[in-house]
């Protein structure tokens, strides 16, 4: 992992300032401390009969400590907190990436955990495949032991609704019960174990449902249309097909044991186990949530003239959306301001693992690229060369010159965004290029150009905002949007975000949020 900038090591942590003063002061020697360009970052410049000392972590400078010899603590206090940041960093990029699937447990398993009805449980299993799968037909069959056939219990569509003559080692379904092994047919209509002549289905996901060694039944997934699944996604539905094998045999075992003190023990037992794994789980997934937290800014920067604020809310514990408000200096301490939102493809841990890639992307290439689009073309590049094909990330990035409010937008495939202005009405921030990692290297990127003034107010938001719905299924929208929007122009960011928010909220009337929600507001005062 790419060592910490000394530079934002001394100016965006105020402790690490005033350790590195504290120790300056108990040496009583002037001491200059600068990055790897030579800009000074504390102190004065040094006389030249002082020495110069390099601040390095693996071989990698980052910059210089000018004074006499007794300076070498100052140098091996910079090297020890830089070290320990980087490590920070990195320890939180392989949390997240061990927690890749636990996303799809601790909310599944939270509820899986307090059912013991059987018809309950194959009902939220479907549930559940289907908001992570793309699919229009799906069904739970369970395994007779005795006559080794398979019996449709719950499903949704029409073409698997009460399917008949399946068995162990027959047809599809059939094979992977007797395998034992999920399987991907993404051409239903040439494979040779079809069975059946009257079914649409051209594409299907089978995962078999498991306690132990002993299978006990199938979930499977699949569509009319023409359908290309993933190992990705057979991965996800295995993953609940194991979980909900174990509370399908809980309520069977539940069923059959009723009238039996010593099979109740049994269950009791079970029902233990599981509890105290999901009781792991929850303080996992707390754990992963909080290394999320602090990839966010913990403070935007601070610019004359401007008022800036931000909020995320996401819609699992952890999120794909991300902010972001980056300083980039130029010569003579001319200061522009790079803003960000992006929204990384699908939900949860997996989409938060991309987002942690992006955001490192972002601050690694801040300050080399010659202009906006140039950034998001080498961002692209960086994702399409570092992720599977089916993850991209649609950005919205904007840079700002706080000297005259001139703004330069580049929208990478994301939804339109804008600009409020005080005296009325807005300007749109249209998409100039495709979404970041989707395709091929090199694909040029445009850019828009635009000037705030004194009061509009320069609003970057995810799409989780326009597509808030509420139990009717009816979207929040954009025309909602602007009217807030409008009615909040002269309040401050923070109050803005305030009334986005609570709208989005009174309309919802309490329906569950489906998508990450990220808003950035930058106002010109």
């Amino acid at each position: 992992m790419t060592p910490v900038a000394l530079k934002q090591l001394l100016r965006r942590q105020q402790d690490v300032r005033e350790l590195v003063t504290t120790v300056v002061e108990a040496l009583g020697t002037p001491v200059a401390i600068e990055d790897s360009d030579g800009h000074l970052l504390h102190g004065e410049a040094a006389a030249a009969a002082t020495m110069r000392h390099p601040v390095s972590v693996n071989g990698t400078p980052l910059g210089w400590v000018t004074g006499p010899g007794n300076v070498r603590a100052v140098v091996a206090l910079l090297d020890h907190l830089v070290a320990a940041e980087t490590e920070k960093r990195a320890l939180g990029s392989e949390v997240l990436h061990l927690y890749r699937e636990v996303n799809l447990i601790y909310s599944f398993s939270e509820k899986l955990a307090a059912l013991l009805d059987l018809e309950r449980v194959v009902n939220l299993t479907l549930q559940q495949a289907r908001h992570l799968i793309v699919a229009t037909d799906g069904v739970v069959m369970l395994l007779d032991e005795d006559t080794g056939d398979l019996a449709s219990v719950a499903s949704f569509g029409d073409e698997m609704n009460g399917l008949q003559g399946f068995r162990i080692g027959r047809g599809i379904v059939g094979s992977v019960v007797a395998s034992g092994l999920g399987e991907i047919v993404n051409d239903v209509d040439c494979d040779v174990r079809r069975v059946t002549e009257q079914t649409t289905m051209k594409a299907l996901i089978c995962a078999p449902l498991t306690v132990g060694e002993r299978v006990i039944g199938i979930l499977a997934v699949g569509s009319t249309m023409p359908m290309a699944y993933t190992a990705a996604e057979l991965k996800l539905l295995t993953t609940l097909a194991l979980q909900s094998a174990t509370a399908i045999e809980n309520a069977r075992l539940f069923e059959r044991t009723v009238q039996s003190a010593h099979e109740r023990e049994r269950l009791m037992a079970l029902h233990q186990t599981a509890e105290l794994a999901r009781a792991k789980l929850e303080s996992e997934m707390t754990l992963a949530a909080r290394i999320q937290a602090d990839l966010f800014p913990a403070v935007l920067p601070h610019i004359d003239g401007y008022d800036l604020a931000a909020r995320n809310r996401p819609a699992r514990r952890c999120g794909g959306d991300y902010y972001d408000a980056l300083p980039i200096m130029g010569p003579e301490d001319d200061c522009r301001l790079l803003m960000c939102v992006a929204d990384v493809s699908g939900k949860g841990l997996p989409a938060s693992l991309l987002m942690s890639n992006m955001q490192a992307t972002l601050r690694a290439l801040l300050g080399h690229s010659p202009s906006l689009p140039a950034l998001a073309g080498q961002a692209s590049d960086l994702l399409y060369a570092a992720t599977s094909p089916e993850k991209y990330v649609t950005a919205a990035f904007a840079e700002l010159d706080p000297k005259d409010g001139t703004v330069h937008f580049v929208g990478a495939g994301h939804l339109d965004n804008l600009i409020m202005r005080a005296a009325g009405g807005n300007v749109p921030l249209a998409s100039t290029g495709p979404p970041l990692g989707l395709l091929p290297l090199g694909l040029p990127y445009g850019e828009t150009t635009a000037t705030l003034q004194r009061g509009d107010a320069l609003v970057l938001f995810s799409d989780g905002i326009t597509d808030a719905q509420n139990d009717a299924g009816d979207e929040f929208g954009e025309s909602r949007l602007r009217e807030v929007l409008q009615s909040s122009i002269g309040e401050t960011a923070d109050t803005i975000i305030d009334r986005i928010f609570d709208a989005i909220d009174e309309f919802a009337s309490g329906a569950p949020q489906f998508d990450d929600m990220t808003v950035l507001i930058t106002r010109r005062c």
